[in-house]
């Protein structure tokens, strides 16, 4: 199995024109985002709209893209949702395919809630997970769940379940923040979730970068994970402007819906909108 280390690719979704889940792009993009570097991919992050999709769907598509020859050990899952009992049984498909690990929000609908109901909160997942837990990479992007996972919280996680939360996804974008979870996890896997974080977060003990970016440039990610150059972070910076023009999910998409000429890569579902060609075709050309 792979380790829970480098450089791992938030993956986009892939969608037929009825906008459902297209296992055919994303086996062969997933394939193309091994050999560009990745040491493996994350699915039903935010990049990858896992929230537009339910918990069939979901479980539907990690099994067709297993059958079709993907290899779970390169898989992190994401299984965060509204109700614990859907992270339950998203935990315990990812977990029957021996993926590498799941990723996992707090409940993210309540916002006035406390570290101790969080505490709570996953305690009652983990609970009813037991002997079925795989490794639990908690996830943090408050700017978007609008509930932060605090590293206090996730030290207390680690501390009370050491057998199933094995680190953290830190996607708030600040360095003073990975630094917090570096602290208060040690020994965990901790991840950058932007790319721009990893080498200095490298430098701190970070282990990698889980990046959306990666979709479009994991080659160059690859190389400032190896290098640590300032050179390739700036490499790095450039491609996440160009791409800031834009709302990312769709950004993202339209990139690779140019490069590849399949103009179905483009599709997102409500309530986001496509990228138009012409502007993915202006950020493929600025992404080099």
């Amino acid at each position: 199995m792979t380790s829970l280390s480098g450089v791992w690719a938030a993956s986009l979704t892939p969608l037929h024109a009825d906008l459902s889940p297209d296992s055919e792009r994303l086996v062969a993009h997933v394939h193309h985002l091994v050999s560009e570097g990745c040491d493996g991919i994350v699915l039903f992050g935010t990049t990858g709209e896992a929230t537009s999709f339910s918990v069939p769907e979901r479980i539907a598509l990690l099994d067709r893209l297993v059958a079709e020859g993907v290899d779970p050990g390169r898989l992190i899952v994401g299984v965060g949702c509204a109700a614990a009992v859907d992270t339950v049984e998203l935990t315990r498909s990812a977990h029957a395919h021996d993926v590498a690990g799941v990723l996992m929000l707090p409940p993210f609908y309540y916002k006035a809630v406390t570290d101790d109901d969080l505490v709570d909160a996953f305690g009652w997942v983990l609970g009813q997970l037991g002997a079925d837990a795989p490794a639990v990479l908690l996830y943090n992007i408050p700017q978007v769940s609008g509930v932060a996972v605090s590293a206090a919280l996730a030290g207390q996680l680690l501390e009370r379940y050491p057998d199933a939360v094995k680190g953290v996804k830190d996607s708030s974008g600040d360095l003073e923040s990975l630094r917090a979870f570096l602290a208060a996890m040690p020994g965990a896997a901790v991840f950058a979730g932007i790319e721009r974080l990893l080498v200095p977060g490298l430098a701190e003990g970070a282990v990698g970068a889980i990046s959306a970016a990666a979709n479009v440039n994991a080659r160059h990610i690859r190389t400032a994970f190896e290098s640590r150059s300032a050179t390739d972070i700036e490499v790095l910076a450039r491609a996440r402007e160009v791409l800031s023009a834009h709302p990312v999910i769709p950004a993202l998409k339209s990139v690779v819906a140019a490069r590849l000429g399949d103009p179905g890569w483009a599709r997102v579902r409500p309530p986001l909108r496509s990228v138009s060609a012409e502007a993915g075709a202006q950020l493929a050309r600025a992404i080099v």
